[in-house]
């Protein structure tokens, strides 16, 4: 008999959300004329800032061929480094400097570190200069002596992070987590202000399993999404949501690391940002993982009292929750070994799905668990109607008519319920060929499953597995088989194939399909 088995594993996804529309922080024009009016440069202190911040402006609207830009920015350059700037002429000086270092990386790209004489210094010509590091520097110096500048330094900082952060996602879901780390620690070398910077930099934590790391990358994510960025930018509320669920996912990681009352501690930290996000996202796309989430992390964290509200009311209050959520409170409660609320959570998942197979499966061993066997004989009766080549399916049943057999006390109701147990005993013994389901998931209305089907008999077989997507009526909704499969003998390296086949349905709740002979 397989031990328990979980409904509906929780898995964090590694998406990556596009940063392109992450420009628009800074091109709104509205925006950008707001920050000018309260930016209170003198761009008129003397005749190098003046000509800079001309040159500059006009250069914006595109009307010169690179080479000539080039060279007007050069002489920018090369003006104002002649000498140190006087006291009146030192802000509009650094502003027009780190914007003149900006549009001469635009021109001349990576590798961003150069001579000083090929962007035109007038001082130490042969020394290095990092162009974007050299922009950060002076408009720090700008910020800081006038932080109402902010929003316009911003505006020339975007310009050349939008380029360079729009090409770490695409690193890191080629795995190129190195190559990602590299680039992203570039872009945020001339900006650190948005969301982006910090989700990407979660992901790759993530994926190097510091687990810390990410959690505070992705707490800072959540704190520079702004309500008023999230209300303008699909992106950004989509990184606010991942990156709010994903910090709670790592603080779980992070805390199981650890021993005694740190990892309690751990674990307490872990469910408040839990909490946070089922409070801010109660039906949002990782609802389901982060009430299992929240559910292990209060079991660690020794919080029994909270744990046991939280199944009163998801018992009380089952509309409020989802057929998966129900059924992964009630496996945590049948781990808990706190088996009557086990079954009346995997009663409610079940009232709102019943043909889940991973729910049935779980149901029938939680009636099990309880000696119910009279309820848990037609939950396992329906479990093998809708994996019908399942062994285990079979025990159960069988297990089920054990079970009301030591309960019978008439000598004819024994017989037949020890005929059943027979039936299915042997039935599970004798099947040909077997199918193990390893996943069934979805995106919005695209479903998934992905399983095994083996042969268990000492000659080859070509089989096809047909599959039924249901409602939650048990109604069909589409249908798909997998390819044939060559099934070598028993044994043999080919005796078992993987499939994977993915239909779309919104109504598709569950599947099943008909017994292969």
């Amino acid at each position: 008999m397989s031990v328990w088995r979980n409904a509906a594993a929780a898995a964090l996804a590694l998406s990556v959300v596009a940063a392109g529309s992450a420009a628009a922080q800074g091109k709104n024009q509205d925006k950008k004329k707001a920050a000018e009016d309260a930016c209170k440069i003198d761009f008129s202190s003397s005749d190098p800032v003046r000509t800079g911040y001309n040159t500059i402006t006009v250069l914006q609207l595109g009307a010169s061929k690179p080479d000539d830009a080039k060279k007007k920015l050069m002489n920018v350059v090369g003006d104002l480094t002649k000498k140190p700037p006087s006291e009146k002429d030192a802000l509009g000086t650094d502003f027009v400097l780190g914007a003149s270092y900006v549009l001469l990386y635009e021109d001349m790209g990576e590798p961003a570190t150069v001579k000083r004489s090929d962007v035109g210094a007038s001082t130490s010509p042969d020394a290095s200069i990092d162009l974007l590091a050299a922009a950060d520097s002076d408009f720090t110096a700008v910020e800081k002596a006038m932080p109402d500048c902010a929003d316009r330094t911003a505006y020339y900082r975007q310009r050349p992070w939008v380029k360079l952060i729009n090409e770490v996602g695409p690193l890191i879901n080629a795995d190129k987590v190195d190559s990602a780390k590299a680039l992203l620690a570039r872009a945020e070398t001339i900006y650190r202000g948005s969301p982006f910077g910090y989700y990407f930099q979660g992901h790759i934590a993530q994926k190097q399993q510091n687990w810390d790391a990410a959690t505070a990358a992705y707490s800072k994510a959540v704190e520079l999404a702004t309500p008023e960025l999230t209300q303008k930018d699909s992106n950004v509320a989509n990184v606010k949501e991942f990156s709010e669920f994903s910090a709670a996912f790592s603080q779980l990681q992070a805390a199981s690391k650890l021993q005694g009352q740190a990892q309690q501690a751990g674990m307490k930290k872990a469910v408040d940002l839990y909490r946070a996000y089922l409070k801010d996202y109660p039906n949002g796309p990782n609802a389901h993982p982060a009430q299992a989430g929240l559910t292990a992390a209060l079991k660690a964290s020794g919080d029994t009292a909270s744990l046991a509200s939280m199944w009163s009311d998801m018992v009380a209050n089952p509309t409020k929750y989802n057929d998966a959520q129900l059924f992964d409170a009630g496996t945590q409660a049948f781990s808990a070994n706190q088996i009557p609320m086990a079954v009346k959570l995997m009663e409610a998942g079940n009232a709102q799905n019943p043909y889940l197979r991973g729910g049935l499966f779980n149901l029938a061993n939680a009636y099990w668990k309880a000696s119910a066997f009279d309820k848990m004989l037609p939950v396992s009766k329906r479990l093998v109607e809708v994996d019908p080549n399942s062994p285990d399916d079979y025990q159960l049943v069988a297990i089920a008519y054990q079970g009301l057999e030591k309960k019978a006390s008439d000598p004819k109701v024994v017989k037949a319920y020890g005929d059943s147990v027979s039936k299915y005993v042997t039935t599970s013994e004798k099947m040909p060929v077997t199918v193990n389901f390893t996943a069934f998931s979805h995106d919005t209305t695209r479903y998934t499953l992905e399983g095994t089907v083996e042969n268990v008999t000492a000659a080859p077989k070509t089989v096809t597995l047909p599959i039924q997507f249901v409602d939650d009526k048990g109604n069909v909704v589409a249908t798909k088989s997998t390819e044939a499969l060559a099934l070598g003998p028993k044994g043999s390296a080919s005796a078992s194939k993987k499939f994977s086949i993915s239909v779309d349905g919104a109504a598709i709740k569950a599947f099943k399909y008909q017994p292969i002979k």
